[in-house]
């Protein structure tokens, strides 16, 4: 039904003037932040009224993606979902809400999807995720830098698997992995394992906008990793109890202090209870269990490789400042500015330091450069961060080294850790993440 023909029979069924009726519509406009289209506002302002329409309801018009076009309303839609963003809390005219953003595609292309209120619940409830089929009836479409954009009506209705609909349409591709075949620098990860651990969330500011970050713990089957949670993530981190199994969607990966770390950013998900779950073992024996290592010759590395032990010797003490500045809030690397010390998350900090020491191993396969770094730098040099910095007050660093070279070179170690691609040399080292001396 066309708002033009619901305006005229509210005006003729009340004697009200346009300019009344209008305003009512707008006023119920508003009330919903903008949630309902025109059409939609001038069904319920009838309804309160009492006017009964006695129109037949206007049949919905099923278009794929690549027909909707900005002005359309009373669409309908079959597509599946290709990703879901984590819902989003606004403020408009006074009134809180919550949205949620998703892409969806059939045979013709892709467009973005946009949820309000209610239905937001729905998403979670249902465990709408990837593949998912949807049937989406009474939508508008607006536009975005002239890119089409759907909508779904504050009275529009939102079928889930519609039985015996959309089997049809392409499937989605998912990169559904195990944790320990995460690699770093993946963009769009997604992986089942169970909540082991959740760090305080810390507030930061950047470049005049604040934010929020909890860093997190998760495990599988295979290994057990550290995640981090990003601004309105927390919150959907939060409402997950310790040790339940969910699904992590839309993800991203980071180079961390203990390998491969997972980032949930603006298109990260978190899904309770996902398919698979069951599967998991209990979080206590993830938290109990000791990862297995592999044992690797120096000439069998290859990038890629997680869980390895070397056994070797020291050959050589590389040059270096054997320390650098670090946030005391969030651990990450500080940069020195006019006298200040400023971390990108957390603006201005007076600075804590982390030991790092650059090791050449050699075994009868060969040779590689190990980085150690924080406490196992400071078990190889045999001290502890605060004498480290005593040291440095009254010695060089190369002062150092020629004494650590005096007692570690030609000494057997074994090292277990990971080997990684040196972005600026493009050599391959070795980051250990623990050591013991023979």
């Amino acid at each position: 039904m066309e708002s033009a023909e619901t305006l005229q029979k509210i005006i003729s069924a009340t004697k009200k003037t346009e300019e009344e009726v209008k305003g009512l519509v707008n006023v119920k406009m508003e009330k919903f932040s903008g949630l309902l289209t025109e059409s939609g506002a001038a069904l319920m302002v009838a309804k309160e009224l009492g006017v009964e329409l006695n129109l037949e309801q206007k049949t919905l018009e099923r278009l794929e993606i690549s027909q909707l076009k900005e002005g359309m309303n009373n669409v309908e839609a079959l597509a599946r979902v290709k990703q879901v963003f984590s819902p989003k809390k606004f403020e408009k005219n006074g009134k809180k809400g919550m949205l949620c953003s998703a892409i969806i595609a059939d045979s013709t292309g892709e467009i973005r999807l946009t949820i309000w209120g209610r239905d937001v619940k729905k998403l979670d409830e249902e465990k709408v995720q990837r593949g998912t089929i949807l049937l989406l009836q009474n939508c508008y479409v607006t536009a975005y830098k002239e890119t089409p954009q759907l909508n779904l009506s504050y009275n529009g209705k939102m079928e889930v698997n519609p039985e015996g609909k959309g089997e049809e349409l392409p499937k989605i591709d998912e990169n559904l992995v195990k944790l320990a075949e995460l690699k770093v620098r993946e963009s769009d990860a997604s992986v089942i394992a169970r909540i082991l651990r959740v760090f305080p969330e810390t507030n930061f500011e950047k470049e005049g906008r604040k934010g929020r970050v909890a860093n997190f713990m998760i495990g599988d089957e295979g290994a057990v990793i550290r995640a981090t949670a990003w601004n309105d993530i927390v919150d959907e981190l939060k409402k997950h109890p310790l040790g339940e199994a969910v699904k992590i969607e839309g993800a991203y990966t980071k180079d961390g202090m203990k390998g491969v770390e997972l980032h949930l950013g603006f298109r990260a998900r978190i899904l309770s209870n996902p398919g698979g779950g069951n599967a998991l073992p209990p979080a206590s024996e993830m938290q109990a269990r000791g990862i297995e290592f592999k044992e690797k010759k120096i000439s069998e590395l290859k990038e890629g490789d997680r869980y390895i032990r070397l056994g070797a010797e020291v050959a050589e003490i590389m040059p270096g400042k054997l320390r650098f500045n670090v946030c005391p809030k969030c651990g990450k690397k500080v940069d020195a500015m006019d006298g200040n010390y400023v971390c990108e998350a957390c603006g201005e900090v007076e600075p804590d330091i982390r030991a790092v020491l650059g090791l050449r191993l050699k075994d009868d396969g060969g040779e590689i450069k190990a980085v150690l770094f924080a406490e196992v730098a400071e078990k190889a040099m045999g001290l502890s961060k605060d004498e480290l910095a005593k040291r440095l007050e009254v010695n060089t660093a190369e002062q150092l080294i020629a004494e650590l070279k005096e007692t570690l070179v030609g000494k057997k170690i074994t090292a277990t850790g990971f080997p990684k691609m040196n972005s600026f040399s493009q050599e391959l080292e070795f980051n250990a993440r623990e050591i013991s001396f023979q």
